[in-house]
């Protein structure tokens, strides 16, 4: 941000030149003057408040509002500063950096091809400039094309032979392309051109962790803890490094050093408890795993790891309770019921033991053909350190909120038709045709339908339903509570057959269906955030794999036509959001939740998304607007968001 003010009271000085020398003009110097210095000093507000007063006397003046925007932008209100280079803009139309900084801003809101158009209006009017060539690459990182950023960070390396940033960039791009020789190259050229940049070697070092060459990752972090001590993220690589190199005690105290800069951090707290484990030190890993359970209680991983490590120690009884969580949370993991089933032989219970091998085969033999995941490979091994380009923390939707790293933020869930006692509902009738005509024939079973985000009916053999599709239904529900995804879609998929374009059934198999795929997703990457301003301040983007948009294709598709089918029907659209929300198309999202909003402003869920979309985007005002009403409505981890992120808003 230094950066960015230092280019914006450049400009603003030389401008100063054209308010002229009357008397009504001097005014107008001060308060421009008196802003500008509030800037330098980042007293943003008041910087504000002065820029009122000049903007009241004449309201014509671009530079004025120009320097509003920059204040504005540094208080985070992102669609204040737009409107305000807007303004600069109309008054005049040939403001480069006007161009350049909504760019940025429309970058930071997800606006990328209004971004790249500002960008390419910058380069129009400054073609000699680096600036607009280095913010247009970075937005064609963000949007993965690696070659269009490589060639705009070229041309910024031949206007600035010794940007540090976009040497760094540059070989993120490539090693986003896949090319990870010459993203080496230019991390190494970065390291040279200026030895005291600790973030060089930190990048460098942690491409040498990936690559395996531990030796070289060792010596590069080392360098960059000794620049900047306070990088915990350093500090955890080369703890992940010295574990390779069998380095126990060095990893441990690196990994130490992590959590004193990080305390909540779950994930090295995980990597720590491996790491007592391979060093024999098995009481303090059962600490360590209880930590995590506490940071992230929904995590597979974490169970499974302590029940190995619990029948290790003999507490045999103790690691079946583990084993039991973990398959609790995710009913098909394979090496759960191995280990349980393990645990059972220890104790003497060879039918159980048997029982439990039995059903880890059927699970390999069902995704033999499927999906490939570790959870579901008897082979894997999920005892291993975790770097932080595979976080093992439950797949959230949103993937950056600055300073909430103590909890997983998500979205709140799909909509789906649940079935629930029907004495302890207020209402029978559900305003949805299809729900309702079922409804009136359940009324003597004491049981009805509903839609809810929460899923939490237990299925009952023992229910006299008379209609197959409604047996199976029930059936299909109860088996997606308990997590056994492919089961529940496969019975929706055959009662598609037999009673097609159901909206219930379609409705049902797409949160089913996205529930498995967020489930098996939260394996893998996440998402880093993105930074626009050139500051060798700050650390550069580096790229990490989004999730792959086809997993949700068909989904989306299914409930596009239902929403077409029934456009006036709310928990469709909402649903919708929700899909494009998982997919990452967040401004498609954040259009539908408010069209859902429209068809029934009493959706709290709906103004919690679209709240919590707006504040990863950093449209805190709009953000807390949402917010404030999904707590009103009793979205109780609104108020959480709310006092974390709207203070002064």
């Amino acid at each position: 941000m230094k950066t960015t003010l230092k280019i914006a009271l450049t400009i603003a000085v030389i401008l100063l030149l054209t308010f002229g020398k009357t008397n009504a003009q001097l005014n107008k110097y001060f308060f421009f003057n008196q802003a500008r210095t509030q800037i330098s000093n980042e007293e943003y507000s008041q910087a504000i408040q002065s820029l009122n007063t000049l903007i009241r006397t004449d309201s014509t003046i671009a530079e004025a509002w120009f320097l509003r925007g920059i204040a504005k932008y540094n208080l985070s209100d992102l669609v204040g500063a737009q409107n305000d280079f807007s303004k600069a803009i109309k008054f005049n139309p040939v403001f480069s950096q006007a161009y350049l900084y909504r760019g940025i801003v429309y970058s930071n809101l997800s606006k990328h091809q209004l971004a790249l158009t500002d960008f390419e209006a910058m380069i129009d009017l400054r073609p000699n400039s680096p600036d607009g060539y280095y913010s247009r690459g970075l937005t064609y990182l963000l949007t993965n094309q690696t070659d269009k950023s490589i060639a705009d960070f070229n041309r910024v390396i031949q206007f600035q032979p010794k940007n540090i940033d976009a040497w760094l960039n540059r070989g993120s791009a490539k090693l986003y392309g896949g090319d990870t020789l010459s993203a080496l190259a230019d991390y190494s050229k970065a390291t040279i051109l200026n030895p005291f940049y600790a973030e060089s070697f930190s990048k460098r070092g942690r491409l040498y962790y990936q690559i395996k060459k531990y030796n070289l990752a060792i010596d590069d972090l080392s360098q960059a803890i000794h620049l900047d001590s306070t990088s915990s993220v350093s500090y955890f690589f080369r703890a992940l490094t010295y574990s390779e190199l069998n380095q126990n005690q060095l990893a441990l105290a690196d990994i130490n050093k992590a959590i004193d800069i990080s305390p909540n951090n779950a994930l090295s707290i995980y990597n720590r408890a491996i790491i007592l484990w391979n060093a024999k030190e098995l009481k303090p890993a059962l600490t360590d795993f209880d930590r995590v359970i506490e940071l992230n209680p929904e995590n597979v991983l974490v169970y499974y790891n302590k029940a190995i490590l619990q029948a290790s120690l003999n507490e045999y009884t103790k690691a079946i309770d583990n084993f039991s969580k973990a398959i609790d949370l995710f009913p098909d993991f394979a090496n759960a019921y191995l280990g349980r089933a393990s645990a059972y032989v220890r104790l003497g219970d060879f039918h159980q033991a048997q029982k439990d091998r039995n059903y880890a085969e059927s699970i390999t033999q069902l995704y033999s053909n499927g999906h490939v995941n570790p959870l579901t490979d008897t082979t894997s091994n999920l005892s291993n350190l975790i770097a932080f380009s595979s976080d093992f923390t439950p797949r959230t939707s949103i993937p950056f909120i600055d300073e909430y790293d103590t909890k997983p933020v998500d979205i709140l869930p799909l909509f789906r038709v649940v079935a629930t006692d029907a004495s302890k509902q207020n209402l029978f009738t559900q305003g949805f045709l299809a729900i309702d005509t079922i409804n009136t024939k359940l009324k003597h079973k004491n049981i009805m339908l509903r839609l809810s985000a929460d899923n939490t009916f237990t299925y009952s053999d023992s229910l006299d339903i008379d209609s197959y599709w409604l047996s199976q239904l029930l059936k299909a529900i109860d088996l997606a509570t308990r997590k056994r995804y492919n089961e529940a879609i496969d019975i929706y998929q055959n009662l598609e057959v037999d009673y097609p374009n159901n909206p219930i059934t379609l409705n049902n198999k797409v949160v089913a269906t996205a529930e498995m795929v967020n489930f098996i997703a939260s394996f893998s990457n996440d998402i880093t955030p993105l930074s626009l301003i050139s500051s060798t301040k700050k650390s550069s983007y580096e790229p990490s794999k989004q999730r792959n948009i086809d997993d949700y294709s068909d989904a989306i598709l299914i409930t596009e036509n239902l929403v077409n089918e029934y456009p006036n029907y709310p928990y469709f659209t909402y649903n919708l959001g929700n899909l494009y929300t998982h997919s990452y198309q967040f401004n498609k999202a954040i259009e539908t939740y408010t069209l859902a909003i429209e068809l029934n402003p009493n959706i709290a869920e709906a103004w919690y998304n679209r709240g919590l979309i707006r504040l990863m985007q950093k449209q805190n005002e709009q953000a807390c607007y949402d917010l404030g009403k999904a707590g009103e409505m009793g979205i109780r981890q609104a108020y959480l968001l709310i006092h974390r992120f709207c203070k002064g808003q």
